[in-house]
């Protein structure tokens, strides 16, 4: 493996040509169809022209050398992938789900996965034995996020600071540098007005009049930061297509720590933790099952996530409190449509009652909730 981080060889002439390149790597690292090798380019996106720049290299030297180019720009990156159509295997690198931040973080083992139907009485035995690293090392997540050198940190004053040039590198690079954003102050601001609205309907007039901003320029940033990993925005269930799309969505964020580096707010035991953070710890789980909205009917009532399996749906909702119970809108919807079965989730009850799963909130990174 031979490694060049590009955006500290900007004045090396080998990476102004592909052809300047494989001469170095055949007359100093011996890299030839007899000797092949892997090349990591990381921040590719430096390079001049890089998608043009990669299908080059990739012509001329395919049969020996594999090329794994790497960005954190991911707007940047897209711009190039028309050149690399036939050519390429393209992989999203995520922070660290829970799972993979207890195995990090955590002195135990965690090598455990359910399916929803699978034994409850094994899952909640496994609940007892794990509840208090759970409940810690969740309030953690929920504190500082998934960045893996966040993570791997275990002073809080370096995790801030560590944050903070995370975030900061965001919004000069991506942001500023490449995406020429001029009102970064806005954008910025924007930035904050989402933390404190996670797990809320993103009203975009009043968020535009909020910042000063036009319409227009307030719908560049959100795709901004949509497409940079930032926040995701969740529709709501309708059958009529037309209406999802122009009903307003909820606001998540890619990752707990920036809604922690935006506002400032910690949460300092696990019961106190706030019902948007934890709704925000439950999208980031279930955005990888596929099709997941959340339900609003006209009257207001809401559930907070429905997954889409087929025909039919699985009803999942936030009930972090003492004594939750299955809520009523759950129980009109199942009325309506067809529900495979209901998922809520819970401070501390772990419990089944018929086709509604009752689950401590650190334990659903363990399940996965359409299997059955």
């Amino acid at each position: 493996m031979i490694y060049f981080s590009v955006d500290q060889e900007l004045t090396n002439p080998i990476l102004s040509d592909p052809r300047y390149l494989l001469r170095f790597l055949k007359d100093q690292e011996d890299v030839s169809a007899n000797n092949p090798a892997f090349i990591l380019l990381d921040e590719f996106q430096y390079i001049k022209a890089p998608g043009l720049f990669l299908k080059v290299l990739f012509d001329l030297s395919s049969d020996y050398l594999q090329v794994i180019a790497t960005g954190s720009s991911a707007l940047e990156i897209s711009k190039e992938k028309e050149f690399l159509t036939g050519r390429k295997i393209e992989f999203i690198m995520e922070r660290f789900s829970f799972i993979e931040f207890l195995r990090a973080s955590s002195s135990h083992k965690y090598n455990y996965q359910w399916k929803v139907g699978d034994s409850f009485a094994d899952l909640s035995e496994f609940y007892q034995v794990y509840r208090k690293d759970l409940e810690q090392h969740c309030l953690e997540y929920i504190n500082w996020g998934g960045y893996p050198e966040v993570s791997l940190t275990r002073n809080n004053m370096k995790k801030e600071t560590i944050l903070k040039e995370i975030i900061s590198t965001y919004t000069q690079k991506d942001v500023s540098d490449f995406l020429k954003v001029e009102n970064i102050s806005g954008f910025n601001r924007l930035v904050v007005v989402l933390a404190m609205q996670v797990g809320n309907l993103i009203n975009k007039n009043e968020i535009a009049n909020t910042l000063g901003i036009n319409y227009r320029t307030l719908n560049s940033y959100l795709d901004i930061l949509r497409h940079t990993f930032i926040y995701s925005f969740l529709p709501p269930y309708y059958s009529n297509i037309r209406k999802e799309l122009a009903k307003m969505p909820k606001v998540y964020a890619d990752d707990l720590g920036i809604v922690r580096f935006a506002t400032g707010a910690a949460t300092s035991e696990y019961s106190m933790i706030p019902g948007n953070l934890a709704e925000n710890f439950v999208f980031l789980h279930l955005k990888n099952f596929g099709n997941i909205y959340f339900y609003r009917t006209h009257s207001g009532g809401e559930i907070d996530f429905l997954i889409k399996e087929s025909a039919d749906f699985i009803p999942v909702e936030v009930k972090f409190s003492k004594k939750p119970q299955l809520p009523r809108m759950m129980k009109n919807f199942s009325r309506t449509y067809p529900v495979l079965h209901q998922i809520v989730l819970t401070r501390d009850m772990i419990a089944q009652e018929k086709s509604t799963y009752f689950i401590p909130l650190p334990v659903l990174p363990f399940i996965d909730p359409c299997g059955f």
